[in-house]
């Protein structure tokens, strides 16, 4: 069972996401942004409520992003948490964050 909540509206999946997006987490959250993608609609992360990340989660929400632009489907990382753009920065990721989030 994941903990990511699912949701579909207009087109547009939805993705939550737990609060703690630890290194078990980032195969969950791979598979998930990855079915979201295969859905053909725009995805969009809801990443306020994340209170811990692990590189390889931050990797899977890269690897996300780069497939939707490959594959012309809109997607963003809606309210990104403070720990989740610290996180980012630390990993000198934060102008990717920028470009792919929304407060």
């Amino acid at each position: 069972m994941s903990l990511i909540k699912w949701s579909e509206e207009g087109g547009q999946v939805r993705l939550g996401l737990p609060g703690d997006l630890d290194l078990p987490m980032a195969q969950p959250l791979l598979d998930s942004l990855r079915h979201a993608l295969s859905a053909g609609g725009d995805v969009a992360v809801l990443a306020e409520g994340v209170e811990r990340v692990s590189t390889a989660s931050v990797q899977a929400l890269l690897v996300a992003s780069r497939a939707a632009a490959e594959a012309g489907v809109r997607f963003v990382i809606l309210r990104p948490s403070e720990v989740l753009v610290e996180t980012c920065d630390d990993l000198g990721l934060a102008s990717w964050l920028n470009r792919w989030s929304q407060s």
